[in-house]
C-alpha cells in the first residue's frame, strides 16, 4: 500500500474541519467489521452499534466504508508496517505545522496510541486525542513519550453510571443529545459540535453535547438522549 494515506486531513470532515489546529484522523471500519470478527471497539453498547458515525456524513458511501475496511485489515494483519506509515505520515505533516492533533480511534476504540509511541518516535509538536467506552482509557494525560493525551469517555444507553462516575472525577464526557441542554445530571453542558478538538481546551467536569446525526436521529434504544 506505499502511497496511499491512511490519515486523513481535518479539513475532510464537518467537524474537524473547524478545529483551532491542523488535524489528521484515522477512520477504520469499526467493532467486527473485518475479516477475522476481531472487535475494534469491545464495548459497543447495541445502540452505539445501530448509531455509529461510520454510517454518517461521507461515511455512507460504499467506497468510503471500503477503504475504511482495507484500512482495518492492515491495522489487523500487518501492524508494524501500518503503524510505520503512519508515523511517517504524521511527522512529515507535523513538520509543517506548530501544533498537530492526531485522533487515531476516527471509528474504532483501541490502544493505537499506544502501540504507534511504543514503536515510533513522532514528532513532540503532536497532541493526541479520542473518544472512548473503556473507562479506564478515559483522562487527561501525559504519556511515557511526552505527548499529551486527552480521552473523553462517551455515553451510551448501557454506561450512564460510569458517565457520572468520571465527571465526579472531574473528566469529561460526550453524550448525544437530540437536543443539546444547558445541563445533564447537574453538569454543565457545551456544545460539542462547535469543533472536534474541543475537549483539548476545556477542563472537566464537563459534557461535550453532541447532536444526533446518519442512524443516530431514529435510534429508539436509548443511546440519543431526548
Amino acid at each position: 500500500m506505499q502511497g496511499k494515506k491512511h490519515l486523513s486531513s481535518g479539513a475532510s470532515n464537518a467537524k474537524t474541519s473547524k478545529n483551532k489546529r491542523e488535524t489528521l484522523i484515522l477512520y477504520m471500519s469499526p467493532a467486527k467489521q473485518n475479516s477475522i470478527g476481531r472487535n475494534l471497539c469491545p464495548k459497543a453498547s447495541p445502540g452505539c452499534l445501530v448509531s455509529c458515525l461510520y454510517t454518517a456524513g461521507r461515511g455512507a458511501f460504499s467506497n468510503v466504508q471500503q477503504a475504511r475496511t482495507r484500512k482495518a485489515e492492515l491495522f489487523i494483519h500487518d501492524t508494524n508496517e501500518f503503524l510505520s506509515a503512519i508515523a511517517r505520515e504524521i511527522n512529515a505533516v507535523a513538520k509543517k505545522n506548530e501544533t498537530l492533533a492526531v485522533r487515531l480511534n476516527g471509528t474504532s476504540d483501541t490502544k493505537i496510541v499506544d502501540m504507534l509511541l511504543a514503536r515510533h518516535e513522532i514528532a513532540s509538536n503532536v497532541v493526541f486525542y479520542d473518544y472512548t467506552k473503556i473507562k479506564a482509557r478515559a483522562g487527561n494525560r501525559i504519556l511515557k513519550s511526552g505527548h499529551k493525551y486527552m480521552v473523553t469517555f462517551s455515553r451510551s444507553e448501557t454506561n450512564e453510571q460510569e458517565c457520572i462516575d468520571v465527571l465526579k472525577n472531574h473528566g469529561i464526557v460526550a453524550a448525544v443529545f437530540k437536543k443539546i441542554p444547558e445541563q445533564w445530571h447537574g453538569y454543565k453542558v457545551v456544545d460539542g459540535d462547535e469543533r472536534d478538538d474541543l475537549m483539548l481546551d476545556i477542563d472537566g467536569p464537563a459534557v461535550l453535547g453532541l447532536v444526533a446525526k446518519g442512524r443516530a436521529r431514529k435510534d429508539t434504544t436509548g443511546f440519543v438522549i431526548h
